[in-house]
């Protein structure tokens, strides 16, 4: 049964009985016994009054069925991904909110769902990059273990082959590791806690970085900066940045400053080109020119891909500011959160 007929039904026996229950009470309060004459009378009444619950009914359930009819046609909406805000207003209050309720539901389905298909985008890249870098040491190693086994590898042989395996399996052991690290940054909802910036990268983060007196690191974070991170994904986006700067500086600095919640990290390292500035933070994208993985100095190009997931996941986001002969700054800057 539609809500439009249910209503109308509803509210015609209701008005029925309390129609006929006034006309009753009428004449039991004027102290006039209710005879046949009387009887006729109370069913005119109740009579006459049936069009007009009627007609009542009609309009309230018509008005009703419209803003059920609306609420409906706004799930259908997001059941096909139709994302829309709505912020009409309306007479009724439970309506109002159960339409803001939907609004807020909306924009949150439309945030995960663009979330699962970045995720499942990053992670087809992240197999697609992964079977090729493994291919090779695997097929290295297995040809190593055919040639031990068929004996065409001497004694003296033996030691550079065995040692040429090791690399072979330390570059898997890195891979691996690395690929875990990028699937763990894409884990939300981990615990926060206020740190005070500038002690965090004097006391826990600097002491942590590999030493070069050829590069200088200077902490310009304001001292009574307080922010909101999880700790151990703000050391490992510090160290990422930081460190990759340091491997393109000989001879210079890294500087670390904030503006308001935001901090910039800056460098006078190599000038990273414009046609970079995005993809550097894809999965296994490196801007070196190298195709011998021997060669790669920049690792498997998963550090800023790690960074950008950590960094949303606490609510900021990571990218380069600029970038020139001079110097590069990267920001990590505070987003805001807009609940719809």
């Amino acid at each position: 049964m539609k809500i439009k007929t249910f209503i109308v039904i509803l509210a015609t026996v209701a008005g029925l009985i309390v129609s006929t229950f006034t006309a009753v009470m009428t004449f039991v309060i004027i102290g006039k016994p209710i005879c046949s004459v009387m009887l006729i009378k109370i069913s005119l009444t109740v009579l006459s009054v049936l069009p007009v619950i009627g007609f009542l009914s009609l309009f309230s359930g018509t008005y009703l069925s419209r803003k059920f009819l609306f609420i409906q046609e706004r799930l259908t909406k997001i059941r096909d991904q139709e994302f829309t805000q709505n912020n009409s207003k309306n007479f009724i209050s439970e309506v109002h909110e159960i339409n803001d309720d939907i609004n807020y539901l909306s924009n949150q389905l439309e945030t995960l769902i663009g979330d699962l298909r970045q995720k499942n985008h990053n992670l087809s890249n992240l197999l697609i990059s992964m079977s090729h870098d493994i291919k090779t040491p695997i097929t290295i190693i297995n040809g190593y273990i055919e040639e031990i086994e068929d004996g065409l590898v001497s004694k003296k042989q033996l030691p550079e082959a065995l040692d040429y395996m090791k690399k072979e399996i330390n570059f898997l052991n890195e891979l691996t590791v690395d690929m875990l690290e990028f699937i763990s940054s894409m884990e939300r909802h981990k615990a926060k806690e206020k740190i005070i910036l500038y002690y965090f990268l004097e006391n826990e983060l600097f002491p942590l970085l590999p030493k070069n007196e050829n590069v200088q690191l200077i902490n310009e974070i304001n001292k009574d900066l307080v922010i909101e991170f999880n700790k151990i994904d703000l050391k490992k986006i510090c160290i990422n940045i930081i460190c990759n700067a340091i491997k393109h500086i000989e001879k210079g600095y890294v500087k670390v400053y904030s503006e308001g919640e935001n901090i910039y990290f800056e460098n006078n390292g190599n000038k990273i080109e414009k046609e970079y500035s995005q993809k550097i933070f894809d999965p296994f994208f490196t801007t070196s020119k190298s195709k011998n993985r021997k060669n790669r100095k920049n690792g498997f190009g998963l550090g800023l891909s790690i960074v950008s997931n950590l960094s949303t996941n606490n609510s900021y986001k990571c990218s380069l500011k600029s970038s020139d002969e001079k110097k590069t700054i990267f920001s990590l800057e505070k987003k805001e959160i807009i609940i719809k």
